[in-house]
């Protein structure tokens, strides 16, 4: 509950599909090159490209592509 001089909560954006796809999507091929080779070029693009998609996405989009992950083993 709010007090008389309470500020209220900033409402949270819209979980957004397609980001939250895109998370996905970059989160298996970062798993997937890892588990070929950490030490690769192919694991460091995928890792960026996964950060650079997370730096764009609010905390929601980021949570519910990390139990989407999770949820199928990745």
């Amino acid at each position: 509950m709010m007090g008389i001089f309470g500020k209220r909560p900033d409402p949270e954006p819209p979980v957004r599909k397609d980001q939250v796809m895109r998370l996905i999507k970059l989160g298996m091929a970062e798993t997937d090159a890892a588990d070929r080779d950490i030490d690769s070029p192919v694991f460091d693009k995928a890792k960026a490209a996964l950060d650079a998609a997370s730096r764009n996405a609010t905390k929601a989009e980021q949570k519910a592509a990390y139990d989407a992950l999770r949820r199928h083993g990745y």
